[in-house]
């Protein structure tokens, strides 16, 4: 312990600690500042002062000892403790002025009352040892049970107050009594600790023979015994019948790794200290290879010591928590002995390389591990949502399994301090490490184990949507033809009314198709009198922003694109018999007419010698007017049946079906193709070895719909033949593929028809529309029909592409893979918004290039000021909401693109439940109580 004394420790345990919470602080003030009243600021001045001044006088201070090369005095640990002991007890008491209940739960990240304890209570702990380190020379003789008979005198004393004395407690009116009590808790406290670290410090360096003899008497207890007993009561085996399920009280630490590292950590710390150069050196290692998990649950426990004494009183097992503070103190002290001993025979460089190398062992394990998860986590991502669709992949599923599992061992709970799932802190390192900080929703875990395992861990809740009392009452629209660039402008303004005067809450919800060629480049909502401007955002960043906004009953206004161009419109919240204003800024190039829920609105008129159409070397706009000129060609269809090969007891029957529509359509079954799909998708020319290929296929995981579909036009579009496909999926449920998006995005290369067809038992091809429910059958569909004629498009590059044969305009990519110069981008210009939607349309094809790509149409989206489908525009309503969705948006533009924010649906968060049992949570406890007690009754 007397290590502890040298100054760098107080760069360690003291200024670092304080920074960091310093750095904490000021970034979540700077979010929620403009919410706070002129009291609530000055009380975050006041105590970002105290932290500054701390952590100055701390850090010169240890300066001073380092450069005078003194070791750390008494005096140290006594004005530590009468500085930190006053901030955290001031901090506790003024927290609900601090971070007041009107400030939303989703700004505030974590539980803010923990950072304190948890940046601080290192502070405290250290100061504790220096005054037992000073106050227990090795020259004197001291009495260990002494010390450990006052030490016991207190929870004692504490347990008859409560039981004799508190219930006839009256003080004075005011909060004077509760001050006075809580004083006294924290006074009693330091002493039950001091005397309890002093009276393990002597034993464990008592040179008495009797000591020396028993040692194991007292070792296995603490080191062995009371850590098991520690894990078992924590995960739920004293709680049974309690309702606490699959959850620990300070953590999930139901891991065999936990019960195992504390034997061996335990037998370590009680083997004999041999005079044996060979066994000191490998105990030496052991020991520091095991002390991370000491220290591990030291730093877990250590906010929770305050409480030590309160929970032995109310509950006998409540001593368990300090298991880890006692177990910390012999931990340090057998290290000490071997350091000593092997000084003589090793330098003090090489046995800090043994410490230090044998100490990082069990968290480079641990990291390896989660790397291990990250990469397994990446790989699929890739797969799912940025693969090349001319690779093969193949993904360890053993592996996939393990890190599924251990991300929604992770997850559960989360944002939890007392019966969580989670492991404290190394949940936290996994989600850094693994996510980015960021999380996989339930919704793409339930993806991920559809496709690779047949099934799915989460029942989603989907959002309630109260839009039924909700239309449009007025619309109008003005549109001006900018010259400069050849396009129009045009503004949409909406009168939206609540015309129920029971409804609550209501929502105003809608879907909209945009035409071909045309963009929202800005968009503004009345929040009260006041005219706010849409803010363009990263799309995720401003669907969680307005998810979070929602809930919170507050004016959310958002546009955001769905697939394809359909652009969902939502403005929150209506007030009974309300009517809000709002608007949105389309620019198009030539006239269109735009359906909006129903109301149809025509913006802009023919321009007199207007060039329409548009070509350069990477793409193409071909207007609805040059379509009509353009040569009519049929291209030769044929059958590319797509089938379900996830399960093995069907596949008889799915052989009959394909067999018999061969038989029916033998014109399209000439030139086709086959692909079996489970997790993969393996296509085959539909040739006579078929019939084996199906049997040879890998029975197994989900059926990946959505992959095949992708992969087969893909490939069709890529070849720009003049045959095409016409797929048809054979399974035995449908319902049961993995198809949560329709294919919209995909529509330039399905020119044709939007139709794919089900083979059903019966040999029937029953129609379904890719680009709208694709897993919903079409209602009064015409009949069945191959010979759609397309359009041919010659460019002037001499290559074809064919183009759907309707009155509206057509987008042609010349170039798959293209670059944009950034200074090509105008803001609210026509020809910028046409060259992103060439980008857009190549990472479609191309999603492996995606992760650099959506970055780049993020910035492009910002400088152009135009919505694309990775922006979205979103309307809120003060300085805090736009400062968290900026935050937000920084993160997710430094992380995979594949990870989320939160779930789809957002739960509404509760604070301040598990706040009561901890650092000083006996404050609010006593406050709460004092509330709750009737008129002129107080503790």
């Amino acid at each position: 312990m007397q290590n502890l004394l040298k100054p760098k420790w107080i760069f360690l345990i003291n200024t670092l600690p304080i920074a960091l919470l310093f750095f904490i602080f000021f970034g979540q003030f700077n979010i929620i500042k403009s919410l706070l009243d002129a009291g609530s600021t000055q009380l975050w001045v006041s105590f970002g002062w105290a932290l500054g001044v701390l952590f100055f006088l701390n850090f010169g201070y240890g300066v001073y000892l380092s450069i005078k090369r003194q070791r750390v005095p008494y005096y140290y640990g006594i004005i530590a403790l009468l500085c930190y002991i006053p901030f955290i007890y001031l901090y506790a008491y003024y927290f609900e002025k601090i971070i007041p209940f009107s400030i939303p739960q989703w700004m505030i990240p974590g539980n803010m009352l923990i950072y304190v304890g948890t940046f601080l209570m290192p502070t405290l702990a250290y100061s504790l040892f220096i005054l037992v380190a000073h106050l227990t020379p090795e020259e004197r003789e001291h009495k260990a049970w002494r010390n450990f008979l006052i030490a016991a005198v207190i929870p004692v004393s504490w347990y008859l107050f409560s039981q004799a004395i508190l219930p006839l407690w009256k003080p004075v009116d005011g909060n004077f009594g509760i001050h006075i009590i809580i004083i006294f808790v924290i006074i009693g406290t330091l002493i039950f600790l001091f005397f309890l670290i002093r009276g393990l410090f002597i034993i464990a360096t008592k040179k008495a023979a009797a000591w020396q003899q028993y040692q194991l008497a007292w070792k296995v207890p603490i080191c062995i015994v009371l850590p098991l007993l520690g894990l078992y009561i924590n995960n739920g085996s004293f709680f049974k019948g309690l309702g606490i399920r699959d959850s620990g009280v300070f953590g999930d630490f139901r891991s065999y790794w936990f019960y195992a590292l504390a034997i061996i950590n335990g037998v370590l710390i009680c083997l004999p200290n041999l005079q044996n150069t060979i066994y000191r050196i490998f105990l030496f290692i052991g020991r520091s290879i095991t002390f991370a998990y000491t220290f591990y649950f030291f730093i877990v426990f250590l906010p929770f010591l305050p409480l030590s004494i309160v929970a032995i009183v109310a509950v006998g097992t409540g001593f368990l928590i300090l298991t880890p503070l006692l177990l910390f103190v012999l931990h340090i002290n057998e290290l000490s002995k071997d350091f000593g001993f092997l000084k003589t025979y090793l330098s003090n460089q090489k046995i800090w390389i043994f410490s230090t190398a044998s100490f990082l062992l069990i968290p480079l394990f641990i990291t390896i591990n989660y790397l291990k998860d990250r990469s397994t986590l990446y790989k699929t991502l890739e797969y799912l949502y940025s693969p090349d669709y001319s690779k093969s992949y193949q993904i360890d599923k053993k592996s996939l399994f393990k890190t599924l599992s251990t991300i929604k061992y992770h997850k559960d709970n989360e944002g939890e301090i007392i019966f969580t799932n989670q492991l404290p802190y190394l949940s936290s390192y996994f989600n850094w490490l693994v996510l980015d900080n960021l999380m996989l929703s339930d919704t793409k875990i339930n993806t991920i184990e559809r496709i690779f395992f047949g099934g799915a861990s989460f029942q989603l809740a989907s959002e309630n949507i109260q839009n039924s009392s909700v239309n449009i009452s007025s619309i109008s629209s003005k549109s001006t033809f900018d010259k400069s660039q050849n396009a129009w402008k045009s503004w949409i303004d909406l009168e939206i009314t609540q015309k129920n005067g029971a409804a609550w809450m209501a929502e105003y919800a809608t879907t909209f198709e945009l035409p071909e060629g045309a963009w929202i480049s800005d968009y503004y909502l009345y929040v009260g009198d006041k005219k706010e401007m849409g803010i363009l955002a990263e799309k995720k960043s401003a669907m969680w922003i307005f998810s979070n906004i929602r809930n919170e009953k507050q004016d959310p206004g958002i546009l955001h694109y769905l697939t394809g161009n359909k652009v969902a419109f939502r403005v929150f919240p209506f007030a009974a018999n309300e009517v809000r204003k709002t608007g949105i800024e389309l620019l198009h190039k030539e006239p269109i007419e735009l359906n909006i829920d129903g109301h149809v609105v025509t913006l802009g008129m023919p321009e007199e010698n207007q060039e329409i159409s548009f070509e350069n070397e990477h793409l193409a706009y071909v207007s609805a007017q040059q379509k009509q000129n353009l040569k009519k060609v049929n291209r030769t269809p044929y059958f590319h049946f797509i089938v379900d090969v996830s399960k093995k007891e069907k596949i008889a029957d799915l052989s009959r079906r394909i067999t018999q529509a061969i038989e029916q359509n033998k014109a399209m079954s000439k030139n086709a193709e086959i692909s079996f799909v489970n997790s993969y998708v393996s296509s085959f020319p539909l040739d006579n070895s078929w019939k084996q290929n199906l049997q040879a296929q890998k029975f197994e995981g989900g059926f990946y719909l959505d992959r095949a579909v992708k992969s087969i036009l893909f490939k069709a579009y890529k070849s720009r033949a003049n045959t095409y496909p016409v797929m048809v999926v054979v399974t035995d449920s449908l319902q049961a593929a993995v198809l949560d998006k329709d294919f919209s995005d995909w529509k330039f290369a399905y020119p044709e028809s939007n139709l794919f067809y089900f083979l059903s038992s019966n040999g029937e091809l029953e129609p379904h529309d890719l680009s709208d429910q694709p897993s919903e059958a079409v209602k009064n569909a015409a009949p069945i029909l191959f010979d759609h004629p397309v359009l041919e498009y010659k460019l002037k590059n001499n290559s074809v592409a064919y183009l759907a044969d309707d009155n509206k305009p057509s987008f042609v990519l010349k170039s798959e893979i293209f670059k944009i110069n950034e200074k090509d981008i105008k803001e609210k210009n026509w020809t910028s918004a046409l060259n992103m939607q060439g980008k857009w349309i190549s990472q479609i094809l191309h999603p492996e290039n995606s992760n650099k790509e959506w970055l780049n149409l993020v910035k492009y989206s910002f400088l152009s000021k135009v919505m694309t489908p990775v922006t979205s525009y979103l309307v809120v309503e003060n300085e805090a909401q736009k400062a968290m969705l900026k935050k937000k948006q920084a993160q997710v533009l430094s992380s995979n693109k594949s990870l989320d924010l939160g779930e789809d649906t957002q739960r509404m968060s509760e604070p301040g439940l598990t706040i009561l049992a901890i650092l000083l949570g006996l404050v609010i406890w006593y406050r709460q109580k004092n509330k709750l007690l009737p008129s002129g009754h107080k503790l």
